[in-house]
């Protein structure tokens, strides 16, 4: 069974069906009126997290808590960190790191304009090449990779093969910091600050090696509290006390951005691009693209949260007022390139910036375990519609009557657990 990246406490659930509804993979079922998880379907968005009312379902990411190890502890930070601060300066939160236990802080800006040039020149030669079929599809939300795989992976190959920026940071970060305090790589242990749930650390929850060279992942809610703290004692420091070098951060408001929807492609050398978020709307487009269109586009970003990843389900403070933050720091900022394109260049042709797996290779770890259904077990389904009148109401605890049916036939629910099936059966 795969690991699951959503756990439901049992002792606060109520068995409303909510979580079942707004699952877009149908991961969820009400069992003896209490959610039951499927993992293998569950792609880690979190659409659970944010419909339950009564808080029963959390990330597992949640509980990888920061402990001392002995070990020199990173954290590589999700520039949606900086966007929970409204009027604090990304290199305080930085520091704000530092004194609550880490021993370095890495910003991944740098890394994310890295990705940008790498994507533009992808798109360049492959207007010469087209080795990859229009429009491309973003990595970057690792929820709409799934989300693909799972439910689409005939369009694996319109997945960008790049790695993303978490991935190149980390390959450089361990081996600079060993080299730098003297310890061997494997006593420095990285932490991905996320907001997301689906960053869980495990074979089947990376796409391609982009987790590989992460050690755990920590939500920003979970950090928040303690953090809040550490930043106001940081704003009271004087200038000259800061501890610049355990930090690495140059001041650019082009990390942030990418937390809004639009951001990555803010800025690129092509206006063939979409900016899409929002699961439902993430669907349709990718249903959309599945049918031919949107051939005449080179690039889409897909986010599956509200607002991009500024909406994920593990922050802390409101998207909007999150979204006015990052727009102050570009204000603030401003978006210049800071990166050398010719040396950039050199890296891509290099294989640098390539992924060492290709997004078809997601096809076998999404691939649905069980068995196609016999043409005999199709009929029974039908049979069984006609029973249900197929008004999907959710009461025997699945999303669809024709989920319903499915789990009946392969012998995962019972007849009677559909109301109206039952009140025929008494009645008859």
């Amino acid at each position: 069974m795969a690991e699951a990246y959503v756990q439901f406490d049992e002792a606060f659930c109520t068995g409303c069906t909510k979580c079942v509804r707004a699952c877009p993979t149908k991961a969820i079922r009400i069992r003896n009126e209490r959610a039951v998880l499927f993992p293998d379907l569950c792609i880690g968005c979190g659409a659970c997290i944010r419909v339950c009312p009564e808080g029963a379902v959390s990330s597992t990411i949640s509980y990888q808590r920061l402990e001392p190890t002995g070990k020199v502890s990173v954290a590589v930070v999700s520039p949606i960190l900086y966007a929970q601060f409204p009027g604090v300066m990304p290199c305080d939160v930085l520091i704000a790191l530092n004194r609550i236990g880490f021993d370095h802080a890495i910003d991944l800006s740098y890394y994310l304009e890295m990705f940008q040039f790498a994507t533009e020149e992808f798109i360049l030669r492959n207007r010469e090449t087209n080795e990859a079929p229009w429009p491309l599809i973003s990595p970057i939300c690792p929820v709409i990779s799934r989300l693909i795989a799972l439910r689409h992976p005939n369009l694996l190959d319109h997945i960008l093969p790049l790695k993303r920026p978490a991935a190149m940071a980390a390959e450089e970060v361990r081996q600079r910091i060993s080299e730098r305090d003297g310890v061997a790589e494997s006593d420095v242990v990285l932490y991905h600050l996320t907001p997301c749930p689906s960053k869980l650390i495990s074979d089947r929850a990376n796409f391609l090696d982009d987790l590989s060279e992460m050690d755990l992942a920590l939500g920003i809610n979970d950090i928040y509290p303690k953090l809040v703290e550490a930043v106001e004692a940081v704003r009271d420091m004087d200038l000259s006390l800061f501890p610049y070098q355990n930090l690495s951060f140059v001041p650019n408001a082009r990390g942030p951005m990418w937390g809004m929807s639009g951001g990555e492609i803010a800025g690129m050398n092509t206006d063939r691009v979409l900016a899409v978020s929002g699961l439902k709307e993430c669907i349709s487009y990718i249903e959309k693209i599945e049918m031919g269109l949107f051939q005449d586009m080179e690039y889409i970003e897909f986010r599956s949260c509200r607002e991009g990843c500024l909406g994920g389900p593990l922050t802390a403070v409101d998207k909007y007022e999150a979204r006015s933050t990052v727009q102050k720091l570009i204000k603030m900022f401003g978006l210049g390139r800071r990166l050398h394109r010719q040396k950039l260049r050199r890296l891509y042709d290099r294989g640098w910036f390539f992924s060492k797996a290709r997004p078809t290779d997601m096809k076998e770890k999404y691939a649905i375990k069980e068995p196609p259904l016999t043409i005999e077990q199709m009929q029974q389904i039908e049979q069984i519609l006609a029973q249900t009148a197929a008004n999907d109401c959710g009461a025997c605890g699945a999303p669809d009557c024709q989920t319903f049916a499915e789990d009946v036939v392969r012998g995962s629910a019972s007849l009677t657990d559909c109301y109206r099936i039952a009140l025929d059966r008494r009645g008859s």
